[in-house]
Order: C-alpha cells, then sequence, then structure tokens
C-alpha cells in the first residue's frame, strides 16, 4: 500500500482535517515526525482498498455497520506498506511496516443507511488544546459534511464499496472532529470504534453531531470520546473515538542555562557556529555561547529563527546570526564560510528526524538515507568550515549519543550513524592536529526528537547538557590527535 502527498491533499480537502501535521510541512518538521503525516483514516481506506483490490475483504460492496480501526505507528506517504488479513470475527487487516503494524481495521458486513450527506463548510484552524484543556465534559456540536465525496470514492474505489456511502462520511468525521476540534492541532489519533444504526432517512441530507470527553489521563495526554452523527434528528452513527494530546517538547531556557553556567564575557570577540542550532539540545548550547559572550551563527531550516529562541537570546552578552538552510549542502557551508570569515568553534547538533526501523528488507531503503543523511550532516559542515577552525587553532564539538553503549532495538540506523559519525571525527582529528576536536555522548534528552510519553518519564533537560558541554569548550584539553569523549 503506497500513498502519496496527492492522496493527502485529497483526503484534506474531502474531509475538512486540514490538521497541520499532515498538511504544513513547516509545522511538522518541528514534530519527532520530521515531515508530514498521512491521515490515520486515509491509512485506513489505503488498507482497505489494498486488501479488496487484492480479493480479500470486498465482500461484495454489502456495506458494513461497524467499522474498528487501532492506530500504533505513523504512516507516511511516499513509502510502501505490506498489508494482510487478521483472523477472528468479521474482517480484519493489518498495515505493517516491516514487522511493525501501523494500523488494524475490523469492518463489519452489514447493510448500512443509505444517506447522501450535503457538504458543509469546515473549520479552517484547529485549537491547539493540551489535555489540561479538555476536561471530562468538555463538548463540542455543528454540522459536517464531507466535500467531494465521490472524488474520494474515486481514488479508493474498492474500499468505498466495501464500505457504503454513509459509514465513508462518518469515517471522515472521526478524524475531522478529532483533527480540527477535540483534541485539535495537537491530536494523534489512537482508536476509532463506529457503529452504524438503521434509519429510515434517505437521499441528500444534512449530517450534525455532538462529541464529548468522557475520560482523560493527564500522565500520558490520553483523551477519550463518544459522539454521535445524526441525521435529521435520528442517530446514523456512534463513536468511541481515542487520540493522545501531544504536548511539544519545552524550548531552551537562558534561565535554567544560568542556574549552571554564570553568564560572561569570556568568548567576546568569539565566533561559532551550530548546526541544528534552532531546537533541542543545540537551541541550548547557542543560547549557552550566547551567554559567554559568543558571537553565534545558528543553523537551521526555515527562513528565520523561531521567535521563542530569539526572545530567550534577548539581554546575554553575545548574540544570535540566523543562518537559514539545508547544512547537509556543501554549499551552505561555502556561503556562511564567506560571511563568517573567522571561526573558533564549530558545533554539530543536527540529526535527520528519528523514526523506529529495523533490518527487514523493506527498510534497508529508509536505514541508507538515514544513514547519509546523518554523515552529511556532519562531513558537509567539515568540508566547509574545517578550515576556518585551523588558523587560530579552534575547536569543533560533534553531538554523538549514549545510545552507542546500549543500543535501543528500534533504533539500529541512528546507532549505525552515530557510529559512523564518530568514526568521522577520529579520522578529522588524527589528520588536523590543530583542531581540537570533542565528541559528546549524552543520554536521553527531552526534546522533539524524542518527543513520546514514555520518554518524557525518563529524558533529561538540555540545559545542564549544554552547560557542561560549554564548560568543556572553555576549558579545553589541548589537541593530540585524538577526539576527546564527554560522556
Amino acid at each position: 500500500m503506497l500513498l502519496s502527498e496527492d492522496d493527502v491533499a485529497l483526503f484534506a480537502r474531502v474531509s475538512g482535517d486540514r490538521n497541520a501535521l499532515h498538511c504544513s510541512p513547516g509545522h511538522a518538521r518541528r514534530t519527532p515526525f520530521g515531515r508530514t503525516v498521512a491521515h490515520g483514516v486515509l491509512a485506513v481506506l489505503g488498507t482497505l482498498d489494498d486488501r479488496a483490490a487484492s480479493g480479500e475483504g470486498a465482500d461484495g460492496g454489502a456495506g458494513v455497520t461497524a467499522v474498528e480501526a487501532d492506530f500504533g505507528n505513523p504512516v507516511f506517504p511516499g513509502v510502501r506498506y505490506r498489508t494482510e488479513a487478521l483472523g477472528g470475527a468479521g474482517t480484519g487487516h493489518r498495515l505493517l511496516d516491516g514487522d511493525r503494524t501501523c494500523l488494524t481495521v475490523r469492518v463489519r458486513p452489514g447493510s448500512p443507511p443509505d444517506l447522501d450527506p450535503l457538504p458543509v463548510p469546515p473549520a479552517r484552524t484547529a485549537p491547539r488544546h493540551t489535555v489540561a484543556d479538555l476536561p471530562p465534559g468538555t463538548a463540542v456540536s455543528g454540522a459536517y459534511g464531507p466535500d467531494g465525496l465521490d472524488a474520494l470514492a474515486g481514488r479508493f474505489p474498492a474500499a468505498a464499496r466495501l464500505l457504503g456511502r454513509t459509514p465513508l462520511a462518518c469515517l471522515l468525521w472521526s478524524s475531522y472532529v478529532a483533527g480540527m476540534s477535540l483534541p485539535g492541532e495537537n491530536c494523534l489519533l489512537g482508536r476509532v470504534a463506529l457503529r452504524f444504526l438503521p434509519v429510515a432517512a434517505s437521499g441528500p441530507v444534512r449530517l450534525a453531531y455532538t462529541a464529548r470527553v468522557v475520560h482523560t489521563d493527564p500522565r500520558f495526554g490520553l483523551v477519550s470520546l463518544v459522539g454521535e452523527v445524526t441525521a435529521d434528528g435520528a442517530v446514523v452513527a456512534e463513536a468511541e473515538i481515542e487520540a493522545m494530546v501531544r504536548t511539544p517538547a519545552p524550548t531552551a531556557s537562558a534561565a535554567a542555562l544560568a542556574e549552571h553556567l554564570s553568564p560572561s564575557t569570556r568568548l567576546h570577540g568569539a565566533s561559532a557556529v551550530v548546526v541544528g542550532g534552532s531546537r533541542g539540545l543545540g537551541a541550548a548550547l547557542s543560547l549557552a555561547l550566547a551567554s559567554q559572550g559568543c558571537e553565534v551563527f545558528v543553523g537551521h531550516r526555515g527562513d528565520t529563527l523561531p521567535a521563542a529562541l530569539r526572545a530567550e537570546a534577548e539581554g546575554l552578552s553575545g548574540r544570535l546570526h540566523s543562518a537559514p538552510g539545508d547544512a547537509a549542502d556543501p554549499d551552505w557551508s561555502a556561503a556562511l564560510a564567506s560571511r563568517v570569515g573567522r571561526l573558533d568553534l564549530l558545533v554539530c547538533s543536527a540529526a535527520p528526524p528519528l523514526r523506529t526501523l529495523g533490518v527487514a528488507a523493506g527498510d534497508l531503503e529508509r536505514m541508507d538515507a538515514f544513514l547519509t543523511g546523518a554523515v552529511r550532516l556532519v562531513s558537509a559542515p567539515l568540508s566547509g568550515l574545517l578550515p576556518l577552525l585551523e588558523p587560530g587553532r579552534g575547536q569543533c564539538l560533534v553531538i554523538s549519543s549514549a545510545a552507542l553503549r546500549e543500543p535501543p532495538r528500534d533504533w539500529p540506523h541512528y546507532v549505525a550513524a552515530k557510529s559512523a559519525v564518530e568514526g568521522l571525527v577520529h579520522w578529522a582529528a588524527r589528520h588536523h592536529p590543530g583542531v581540537t576536536f570533542h565528541l559528546a555522548r549524552p543520554g536521553m534528552l527531552r526534546t522533539e526528537q524524542t518527543n513520546s510519553p514514555g520518554a518524557r518519564e525518563t529524558a533529561g533537560p538540555v540545559e545542564p547538557v549544554a552547560a557542561g558541554l560549554v564548560h568543556h569548550v572553555l576549558n579545553p584539553p589541548p589537541a593530540d590527535g585524538v577526539p576527546h569523549v564527554i560522556d
């Protein structure tokens, strides 16, 4: 099963679910996923269509009286997935990424209501609720009608025949109400269960809905909803929806840094480049260096530095300078070299988005891409900026990971990439003895790369680590042809 960016755009237009995680590359880049994600319900349609097209699950296009979908891992456009049948009652299928289950879906064959929902203009923006904003009893209501249902049915004809028109519209509503209302922009869909009821109405109708929160789990950011879809006052579908409310990782704080690194002017007149310096540990390092009087050129994607980072830098003795672009492109470091002129410190803190992978045959292409991207985010800056470090006997700090000591099961690509980066730094230290090289191996940190409920329980703040690394840079050991490893 393969979904495209066009499929995501079509689903967003028809369903009205224009959640930024699916439709805004800039927003999605700042999430743990690093790129736009396909709607969960879109992946359900793709799975059902793939299985039905292969001769399984179509059931003659009789329609369904219930749909249950559980979502376990994200589905990305442009990635090919495998589908397989599930055992048990009803018709069930699973979508797999290697040996990892992305979603399961079960449908119960039957005769659903035969309605033709009239289109209704959807909400244009989604609220940014936190789980604290959604206590039990929080409710929403309104009218709903997908716009262009025939176009979506034409893209997934077997799934549309299997479901029937009314169940298809209600599935789209479940995506819309979760992604654009409750919980809204920070929603990660976990489960949808719909039961369809016979009604006397037929033909064109305007659908209405209600949905309310019945349970929350603040520790893990989980929200449970129940809802109803009605046509002319008669209940067409009953819904249970479970979602996780994603909490953005905290931004680096100058005040928190000051608790571990006293502001000074020790680096007044010095200049530094921080690759990947706008988020997470890189942002904390940018602020820590500026707090010592350094002129810091912050490498980042997007056109401008995040407003939160600029605000944190106000009042520091040094300054942050925006250096937008793709640091994996040698042209970026070449252009920056002419702009900086003289360089005292290069920090390589960028890495590609970290997603789970294995070593199954279907994983290898993405593993190769991750390895190439991770190494290029160090090798390209070195190629263009290392010559600027040598005249002043500057320093280079490269962020590796404690994962090399205890490799996580789902991160073989990450461990391999960090191993390759460390090998490159060892080579550079041997052949550029005038530069002092540092390899830092921090443990799990609270950043967007690791922003999951489980990681939030164990990950540490970035500020103490950044402060410790800058202490190390302020008091470096002599260059001796071997990188200095900081655990």
